[in-house]
């Protein structure tokens, strides 16, 4: 017996080191040649990529498309996977590589029509950036052909990659449309559902369009709101059992959104402008930028012609540096969240819909959805003039959903123009007819100058309200125009010499109108970098990373407060944990850092109280429901914009009208939810309740899930293709909004003319392949702030890219 189990063991033994030498091999064979020369079809000069000792590549060309077609030839060697999940993620063909469980998303996808609207942008693309566009395309296909394998994901899914096609670059973009708009008209749905359950003046309160936490750009005043009595809503018109076991989870707070910034030269140590941008996304494995310097003559058919040099991030699937400097400017990014998604109430009967021109046919159309190791599916689809219909997730309304992104006008690839720009007037122009989802605009330039605008093609707005869905009556001249540029809001050189931007309101009174409302984040993030700003006198980067890292709890201290009213009022002696609780909350460091037991605490309070009174308001409106209203979850008022001010407004006013009868007294409510965490970290860490408030820091719950999409699909093995599972500050309500799965994708600290003073960082590293010394580094700079520069280091490797005639 001991003969037989020693031989399975060598036996199996083998098999491993077989399997292990195989993996590698075929990792080690995916790896991009990184020195010496490689003959390429498709580039018309020699092209030289040097890459530093964190892979980050310096690409130089003798035009603007060889060093296009350079660009995609790493992006298709080093991300090809990550690119490829991207142009399946806006066309819905995530089935045909996951199978069936990738089918309803693919359905629900393919209303979008993406692959349809990509074809039209492109044959709307001047000859010259249709040049850039095939270059790259080019360059990606011989980049990943280059490969002596295909990347380790193919191997593991079982397929083979298909070519890279012009329409996959705007496809990328439309994955960019899909992650920054609410393209499904949540919050317009739910605040209409809310109208219509109640009245306006509850849903002013409920949804504020302002809040105290405005901080735009230019300032205006703010009203607010007066609370409903209980002539208009009563909680405690019903008893207590029916708020019994209520439904819904918590939502994590949509709007972790990104934050930019700028200063001027007037308070600047050099007299340069500086800029800053963290652009807050989903995180993920491989990241989702991929660093660039680029270098070309401005003109080639100059000889001795000044030669454009930028730095920043590309987005792999476009040949475009997406933030970056040129030396004159640097520009940035944040979602503007105006109001780009608005959805249309149909009247719908038979296959016709009604206009006020009469009824009209829908427009039905079927597509095929491709399925891994199954029969192919064909899909019906419905359409209106104004957009593709969609049931109500809510009621059993249809709507149809007008959205910029389906203008084949929106998108292009006019932010290549940025390359050349050399001063803000410049760099507005360009932002303002570029083809991107709308965005916030950041820029300053070497002359100290400043600016704010929106990049992306704006529709022209009317006066219909459209922050609750549209009759149909009143939609036919519903952007019927686009914006005109000489309209677009624009702030240059304000008197403070500074600019915020941080996804909540930016814009004022006609501007505002302009944009409309598409769900702004509540300011109290961009309002505590506004006042962070005015606090300091002179700047430099260093500054400008305080404040990007600034972890201070200043929102969240409005719970603590509540926390520390109610325990003072209770009775400690017979519960040692709430004292323990009280201790904590007291004790707190007033940041959320990840050893704290205080902040986190506060952090459970306040989920935990807001989740109780959204759900018993959720639960007391579907009373006042009709039959139209679907079964929905009482925490369905989530969807609404800025409940939190409301929320916030309840626990300090304390109108017994809203409260729940289940409770006594908002105090009551307060102590009970106190009692609740204690019991539920108690529950989660499997101890005595004193001894789990001990274990229960941020940290513990704020670890970052930075995952591969295919690692979970390996056993023990799999979270080697993770990064580091490590405790993290920063939580949503604060300039370091961070989250374990969504967080600063890029960060960008830089002045025009000064970049080698530049800060730089970002979650992961270069290469989507994990035996490659590039897989994970800057990771430790990114997870601690760590300076690390925005400009490559020197050269460590050397690869000239040749014409093959």
């Amino acid at each position: 017996m001991s003969r037989w189990i020693r031989n399975t063991f060598i036996l199996l033994f083998i098999a491993v080191l077989f399997i292990s030498l195989a993996c590698y091999s075929i990792l080690y064979m995916s790896l991009p040649q990184l020195n010496g020369e490689q003959k390429v079809p498709g580039i018309h000069h020699s092209v030289s990529i040097k890459r530093d000792a964190h892979g980050v590549p310096v690409i130089t060309g003798s035009s603007r498309s060889d060093v296009a077609f350079a660009t995609g030839y790493l992006h298709g060697q080093e991300r090809f996977f990550q690119m490829d999940l991207s142009r399946r993620n806006s066309a819905g063909e995530l089935s045909a590589m996951f199978g069936r469980i990738a089918f309803d998303f693919d359905k629900q996808q393919r209303r979008h029509r993406f692959r349809k609207i990509a074809t039209e942008a492109i044959a709307l693309l001047p000859p010259e950036q249709k040049a850039i566009l095939s270059a790259y395309t080019n360059g990606v296909n011989a980049g990943l052909e280059a490969l002596h394998t295909k990347p380790f994901e193919y191997w593991m899914l079982g397929l083979k990659p298909k070519p890279w096609k012009m329409q996959d670059s705007l496809l990328t973009v439309f994955s960019m449309y899909l992650e920054l708009n609410d393209s499904k008209g949540k919050i317009d749905e739910t605040k209409g559902l809310i109208k219509t359950l109640s009245s306006q003046k509850i849903l002013d309160f409920i949804s504020p369009e302002k809040t105290r936490w405005d901080s735009p750009l230019i300032a205006d005043g703010y009203q607010q709101q007066p609370i409903p009595n209980k002539d208009e809503i009563n909680l405690r018109s019903e008893p207590s059992d029916f708020y019994a076991k209520l439904t819904g989870k918590l939502i994590p707070d949509g709007y972790l959104g990104s934050n930019n910034f700028a200063v001027s030269g007037k308070v600047t140590t050099t007299g340069h402008a500086i800029i800053e941008d963290d652009m807050h996304l989903g995180l993920r494995v491989p990241t989702v930028w991929y660093r660039t310097q680029i270098s070309y003559p401005e003109n080639i058919k100059q000889p001795n012609a000044k030669q454009v040099r930028v730095t920043g991030v590309t987005l792999p699937g476009l040949p475009n540096i997406v933030v970056g400097s040129n030396g004159h400017i640097a520009w940035a990014f944040t979602n503007s969240y105006g109001d780009w998604v608005d959805l249309i109430k149909l009247k719908i009967n038979g296959n016709e819909y009604y206009t006020n021109q009469g009824r009209a046919k829908l427009d039905t159309w079927y597509d095929t959805i491709d399925i891994k190791d199954e029969p192919s599916v064909e899909v019906k689809y419905q359409t209106t003039h104004w957009g593709p219909t969609k049931p109500s997730s809510l009621t059993t309304d249809t709507f149809a959903t007008a959205w910029t992104a389906y203008n084949p006008k929106s998108t292009n690839l006019n932010m290549l123009e940025l390359e050349k720009a050399n001063t803000i007037k410049q760099a507005i122009a360009i932002a303002n007819k570029s083809g991107i989802p709308p965005q916030n605009f950041t820029v300053g330039d070497d002359k100290g100058n400043i600016a704010w605008t929106i990049a992306g093609i704006l529709p022209e707005r009317d006066n219909v309200d459209s922050s609750l869905p549209i009759p149909y009556q009143l939609a036919d001249k519903h952007w019927e125009n686009l914006l005109a540029k000489s309209e677009y809001p624009k702030i240059i050189n304000p008197q403070n010499n500074r600019i915020w931007t941080a996804n909540a309101r930016v814009a004022s009174g006609n501007d505002l109108a302009k944009l409309g409302d598409g769900g702004y984040a509540l300011g109290a993030r961009q309002k505590q970098i506004r006042n962070a700003l005015l606090n300091i006198k002179q700047f430099n980067e260093k500054d400008l990373l305080d404040v990007a890292l600034d972890d201070r709890a200043l929102y969240m201290n409005n719970w603590r407060k509540i926390i520390l009213a109610t325990l003072k009022q209770a009775n400690l002696k017979s519960h040692p944990e709430r004292g323990a609780f009280l201790s904590y909350v007291q004790n707190w460091s007033g940041r959320a850092e990840p050893n704290d037991v205080g902040y986190r605490l506060v952090r459970e309070f306040h989920d935990t109280l807001n989740m109780t009174v959204i759900k018993s308001i959720g639960r007391y409106l579907l009373k006042h429901s009709d039959s139209q209203v679907k079964d929905i979850p009482d925490s369905w008022i989530q969807g609404a914009n800025h409940e939190r001010e409301m929320l916030l407004r309840l626990y300090q006013d304390k109108p017994i009208n809203w409260l729940s009868p289940q409770y006594k007294n908002w105090d009551q409510l307060f102590l009970k939810s106190i009692d609740k965490v204690i019991t539920q970290l108690s529950k989660q860490y499997n101890v005595k309740p004193v001894e789990a408030l001990k274990l229960a820091t941020w940290g513990s719950r704020n670890t970052a899930e930075i995952n591969h999409p295919l690692s979970r699909a390996l056993p023990i093995i799999g979270s080697w293709l993770d990064m580091p599972h490590i405790p993290l500050s920063g939580d949503s309500y604060m300039p370091k909004a961070q989250r374990p799965t969504a967080g600063v994708s890029e960060r960008m600290i830089v002045s025009p003319g000064n970049e080698q003073s530049g800060i730089f960082h970002m979650s992961g590293g270069q290469s989507g392949n994990p035996i490659s010394p590039f897989y994970k580094d800057g990771f430790n700079n990114w997870a601690n702030g760590t300076d690390s520069p925005f400009l490559p280091g020197p050269e460590e490797y050397h690869l000239i890219l040749l014409p093959k005639h």
